[in-house]
């Protein structure tokens, strides 16, 4: 069956968000929300180049937010929504990011294990 899903397109710029697209997704029976969430940035890109730093990966995430990366290493992200655009779930039900590795960003994971 064909769920309502809607999407929104943001740019991360110093410390905050900006939305910079929103929308209502036609009704795809049988398609993941993820694979929805990755096409819309991929399309992104394309029709973005300008907007774009050298370097990054396209990284897909479920439902939990909690495994989202952490703001400092991204550049873009999509959110996709179960319910229309007016009226959707709170909390995204996949997402899918432009991600920036620690190293290249001069910074390096702590290894605190013992």
């Amino acid at each position: 069956m064909a769920n309502d899903y809607s999407y929104e397109i943001a740019l991360h710029a110093g410390d905050a968000w900006r939305i910079t697209d929103t929308g209502d997704l036609a009704q795809i029976p049988d398609r993941d929300p993820k694979e929805t969430a990755r096409g819309l940035l991929q399309d992104w890109v394309l029709d973005h180049p300008r907007d774009l730093v050298g370097g990054q990966r396209l990284e897909v995430f479920g439902d939990d937010p909690g495994t989202y990366p952490p703001e400092r290493q991204t550049g873009a992200r999509v959110w996709v929504f179960r319910g229309r655009r007016v009226a959707h779930e709170q909390l995204p039900t996949a997402a899918a990011y432009l991600v920036t590795e620690l190293e290249d960003l001069g910074e390096t994971e702590l290894d605190i294990r013992i």
